[in-house]
């Protein structure tokens, strides 16, 4: 995983200091695994940290234009014969920074809708006095900055703008709030109030006067009219977006959960690899003790039996989710919203340490191929109740609800007025049985329990979560409309983000084959019932992987539940830990938590571990997760 960093000094005065670049440079030595460079003029100071997988000859940053167009870029473009046919360049072996260049050259600041792939980069144009940086469609790419009217820094990370002298580094009580809701509702903020993101998909122009954040591109269905066989076109799509991804380094590997999502790459990428007489595709998988909730192992091995990969098995035995947590907020910079990521950093860690350079991860195959569930307010909402019946009988399975009760709240939100009130009481009798259940969830809305009123005050919380955190009655009423707004939400770049800083860590650079804009726009211009088709979501892709995926894992329907996990490892390994803080420590959390609920959330865990709610469950983890961070902010070890 490379990085970039970079200075620019708006009201002239003296050089950037090479120290400076250099001091940056340092606090990402883990992504320059192959090396770092800095290019400076008296205005600007470019630095490049190096992870070779591309197989491009040396680190950035470039030059061009006799020195006076200079790049650092995180980049992998997969349109290249595109590019070098528009931009008329017969040198094949050109690097993707060198065909950044030639294309802002062509193009201007209009470049980015031009380009395919993952990328964050800065050019410096010396002739404009202007630092023209974007950010990849998808945010797959990190990049984060801090301005003032003297001077502008960014990077791949956060630490290194905290290293520049005079950056600040207090608090943001609105990322905290937003944290505590599980709600990344704005794509600029960080966890500190002078650093800021770019978000994915626009571009940032930067000179002595002003600074202009444009988007260059709007997630939007595909225009081209679809083929007669959606599934044949889906397959073309996606082999070739899996190809794309492992180009470069020898050194490729992929996740395997057993899952539809992951085994379906690692089965296109093993298949490719045969292809061209490659050595077998070293997988890599988590394994749980075999009955519990979290076991795999029946699906991962039906994949290891139909294809040539060579496939490692990391064993999870006595799981303890906060171990090495320390270390994991250090990488992080800040709290996140993955429970499982201990568990994640451990695929990484084995990867890498087999030389594995390039990791490619099924994350995100539910966003873009969509499960369809917004199929079924669409069926309703068009009358098409015997269509929605037989999709609703199907699917009941797979959603853990009851036929009857999932099909009267359909008819009840969406059925003809004369017969609304004798439905109105058939679903409250049904309500009423399910109400009549023992509670297992913290009562009230989500989040209100958790977060502190007067934090959630302070924030605009309410106002943030109705603006942002539901989904508005007139996109759920469509399938095409809730699967935009589901890829467009700010959990989307949070993940990647939080991906990106643990793999850096270890070598390794993830790779995501469904987050691929040809692929995406595809799946957004598909009708209903190719994303949701006799109670199976993603149904396009299981039809896809016909003769690919071993049959017991194209059509299953169920996914683990790692919730019991969580709980089990949380109570038998972190007890003294989560006493004391919620105990001893919790003037630390105070502020921000509601101490009463999160304080009867946790008795309610110790006294029913087996029956744990999600949402108490979350209360705690976010709680605790809090707590250690603030901890390690006031001992220094987080920039503040």
């Amino acid at each position: 995983m490379s990085g970039v960093a970079g200075i620019l000094l708006r009201q002239g005065g003296a050089p950037a200091a090479a120290a400076d670049i250099q001091q940056m440079l340092a606090r990402m030595h883990h992504r320059a695994r192959d090396g770092s460079s800095w290019w400076m003029d008296t205005s600007a100071a470019l630095g490049h940290a190096w992870l070779n997988t591309t197989d491009e000859p040396g680190p950035g940053p470039l030059t061009m234009a006799g020195g006076k167009l200079a790049v650092t870029a995180d980049c992998r473009l997969d349109n290249r014969d595109e590019l070098l046919a528009r931009l008329g360049i017969r040198d094949r072996s050109v690097a993707d920074a060198t065909l950044l260049m030639r294309a802002y050259l062509h193009w201007g600041e209009a470049c980015p809708v031009y380009l395919q792939g993952d990328f964050a980069f800065a050019i410096w144009d010396s002739d404009r006095q202007a630092l023209f940086c974007a950010r990849d469609p998808f945010g797959i790419k990190p990049f984060y900055y801090h301005s003032t009217e003297r001077r502008f820094v960014f990077a791949s990370e956060i630490g290194p703008i905290m290293s520049v002298d005079g950056v600040g580094g207090r608090l943001s009580d609105h990322q905290i709030s937003g944290f505590l809701a599980g709600l990344p509702d704005d794509p600029q903020s960080t966890p500190y109030t002078d650093v800021f993101r770019l978000p994915a998909r626009h571009s940032l122009t930067v000179t002595a006067q002003q600074m202009v954040l444009r988007r260059y591109w709007q997630i939007e269905p595909s225009p081209r009219p679809i083929r007669s066989d959606a599934a044949e076109e889906f397959a073309h799509l996606f082999s070739q977006s899996v190809r794309n991804r492992m180009r470069g380094s020898p050194a490729v590997g992929a996740m395997l959960s057993g899952g539809l999502d992951s085994s379906s790459i690692a089965c296109v990428a093993s298949l490719h690899n045969a292809a061209q007489q490659k050595p077998r595709l070293p997988t890599f998988s988590l394994v749980f003790e075999r009955g519990s909730s979290m076991d795999e192992r029946p699906f991962i091995d039906a994949v290891l039996r139909q294809q040539e990969v060579d496939g490692t098995l990391l064993t999870i035995g006595n799981y303890a989710p906060f171990a090495e947590f320390e270390r994991v907020l250090q990488e992080q910079e800040g709290t996140f919203l993955a429970p499982g990521l201990t568990l994640t950093r451990g695929i990484y860690r084995a990867a890498g340490a087999k030389g594995v350079k390039i990791l490619l991860d099924g994350h995100g195959g539910d966003e873009v191929v969509s499960q369809g569930h917004g199929y079924l307010h669409e069926l309703a909402n068009a009358g098409r109740w015997m269509d929605l019946w037989r999709e609703v009988r199907s699917a009941s399975n797979t959603y853990g609800d009851g036929i009857w009760s999932m099909y009267f709240k359909f008819l009840v939100a969406y059925g003809p007025a004369w017969r609304i009130a004798k439905l109105k009481h058939a679903a409250n009798r049904v309500l009423a049985r399910m109400r009549r259940q023992p509670a297992r969830a913290v009562s009230g809305p989500g989040w209100r329990g958790l977060v502190n009123p007067d934090l959630a005050r302070r924030t605009d919380l309410v106002e943030r979560f109705h603006r942002a955190g539901y989904m508005p009655p007139s996109v759920s009423t469509s399938e095409a409309l809730t699967h935009r707004w589901i890829l467009s939400n700010g959990l989307v770049p949070h993940a990647f983000e939080v991906l990106d800083k643990a793999a850096a860590n270890f070598g390794v650079e993830p790779r995501y084959p469904f987050w691929d804009k040809p692929l995406v726009e595809f799946c957004l211009a598909l009708p209903g019932e190719e994303k949701l088709n006799k109670g199976f979501g993603r149904y396009v892709l299981r039809r896809a992987m016909e003769g690919v995926l071993p049959p017991a894992v194209q059509w299953r329907r169920d996914k683990i539940d790692f919730t019991p996990s969580l709980v089990k490892g949380m109570i038998g390994n972190h007890r003294d830990l989560l006493d004391s803080i919620l105990g001893a420590d919790a003037y630390r959390i105070a502020p921000y938590v509601n101490l009463p609920e999160v304080a009867a959330a946790y008795a309610r865990i110790l006294r029913r571990p087996d029956e744990a709610a999600p949402l108490d469950v979350q209360y705690v983890w976010r709680s605790t997760s809090l707590s250690l961070w603030l901890r390690q902010v006031q001992l220094g070890g987080g920039y503040a």
